[in-house]
């Protein structure tokens, strides 16, 4: 290495420096703005589009409650080609259409759907626990039980067990569900759910 012992020499050494290297400073630096000014636009872009995503979704979401066919194709439309979490609010907003119609077997159809698209466990969690109870009505018990197995985080296990002992009594195990009950009943969760719990406990007892 170089040792520069005076100012003068100091100073023809970073001018020989720049006058090499300047142009490839010069381009790294216009590549870095560049990287960042990229990645600012693309954040500011996704916003204004899921912004955009939110005020279509509202609006068809208020038209499904017509029950028009025409309506319910253009939601299903949005859910096929939207792929975040608004596409899957509108799949639970044809399930749920779906089961108002007696339709079980498209409202699994568009569950399924919600809960493959969702990529929040919490999104996944709701579809998983409304797939599920869509299946016990149909009579899927076997299909229920491993789509609650599922639903990952603490806060939903107290719906898992309150529709897991719904699911077991329905197969006939009757031991089963009131193992699931109880277990349901020492979780922490919503009051109104245990309380439900506690009548059909009771009423496996009897």
């Amino acid at each position: 290495m170089q040792v520069y012992t005076t100012e003068t020499e100091q100073v023809d050494a970073i001018k020989r420096f720049f006058s090499t290297n300047g142009k490839y400073l010069a381009v790294g630096l216009v590549l870095g703005i560049g990287v960042l000014l990229g990645w600012r636009y693309w954040q500011t872009h996704q916003t204004n589009q899921l912004h955009n995503t939110a005020a279509v979704f509202e609006d068809l979401n208020k038209s499904l409650a017509s029950g028009s066919k025409e309506n319910v194709v253009a939601v299903e439309k949005f859910a096929n080609e939207t792929d975040n979490v608004y596409g899957v609010m509108a799949d639970l907003e044809l399930a749920k259409q779906a089961v108002a119609q007696n339709d079980l077997a498209q409202a699994e159809k568009n569950l399924l759907a919600a809960s493959g698209k969702a990529k929040d466990e919490n999104m996944q969690a709701v579809s998983n626990l409304r797939l599920a109870r869509v299946q016990l009505a149909e009579d899927k018990t076997d299909v229920a039980l491993k789509t609650l197995d599922l639903v990952k985080g603490k806060g939903w296990q107290v719906m898992v067990e309150d529709i897991r002992g719904d699911i077991l009594a329905k197969k006939g195990d009757i031991a089963g569900a009131r193992a699931a009950y109880s277990t349901g009943l020492g979780l922490d969760g919503p009051q109104v759910i245990k309380d439900f719990m506690k009548i059909k406990l009771n009423n496996l007892s009897n």
